[in-house]
């Protein structure tokens, strides 16, 4: 019995070889609730509710929270391209390269999510903080990025995410065409989805609003020919759940 249930892992682990990604993005989500849990009876405010910075956060911490976030929501996304890099590669290249796919994915995320730390940094310690107190900037955050999930550009980007070409095989080379297409689709995936992330960074990472979010990206992502537009109704939902907590 215990020999049949390990051939039926194996098995698993050979037909899904995004496994470790899928199991990863879990661990991350039960740190992630166990975070908030953690919080959750001291007094609560949003590291950039408002577009107010946190000063008490260092940067350091601000981007490990952000790829947190990134690797809990994002990298599930990413299924099927490790699914097609393990089809073109050989089987004892396969850890080694998937290494290095991550890494150039959460290269771009990372260097997006410091630009978006210092920009909100810089408009935390401006005069410009104070026309934003008065408005509720997460309904509109989250309204304006609805508006963008069904724009041409946006759809055209979707449809290339997972295409990759085949690397090569062997030597330093098939490394390098590895890393390039982690960074590859670390940008095609920050042009799809950025709105929705700078949104959620507005609205303070609410966890409900990151399962929700993510739920709805994982659906667009595989399902997105039948065009429900739920990713474009989801934004648009919570953004009237902001204004209704704003007022």
């Amino acid at each position: 019995m215990l020999t049949s249930s390990r051939r039926r892992v194996s098995y698993l682990k050979a037909a899904n070889p995004h496994w470790f990604v899928l199991v990863f993005a879990a661990l991350l989500w039960v740190y992630y609730v166990w975070q908030q849990l953690s919080i959750g009876n001291a007094p609560h405010h949003h590291q950039y509710h408002g577009m107010h910075a946190n000063t008490k956060f260092s940067l350091l911490k601000l981007a490990f929270d952000w790829m947190v976030m990134v690797y809990a929501m994002m990298l599930p996304m990413t299924s099927g391209t490790i699914r097609s890099i393990v089809n073109r590669i050989p089987l004892t290249r396969q850890s080694r390269s998937l290494a290095l796919f991550i890494f150039g994915y959460s290269l771009i995320w990372f260097i997006f999510g410091l630009v978006l730390l210092y920009l909100t940094a810089l408009l935390a310690d401006s005069s410009l903080t104070m026309m934003f107190e008065g408005l509720p900037v997460a309904a509109i955050a989250y309204a304006l990025a609805g508006l963008l999930c069904n724009a041409k550009f946006r759809v055209r980007l979707l449809t290339a995410c997972g295409s990759i070409w085949a690397p090569r095989i062997t030597g330093l080379k098939a490394d390098i065409d590895i890393l390039k297409i982690g960074f590859d689709e670390g940008v095609k995936c920050v042009q799809t989805c950025a709105h929705i992330m700078i949104a959620m960074h507005i609205a303070g990472h609410s966890l409900l609003q990151m399962a929700i979010l993510t739920i709805a990206l994982f659906y667009e992502k595989h399902l997105y020919r039948n065009k429900k537009n739920l990713l474009r109704n989801t934004c648009m939902l919570l953004s009237v759940w902001e204004l209704i907590m704003f007022y």
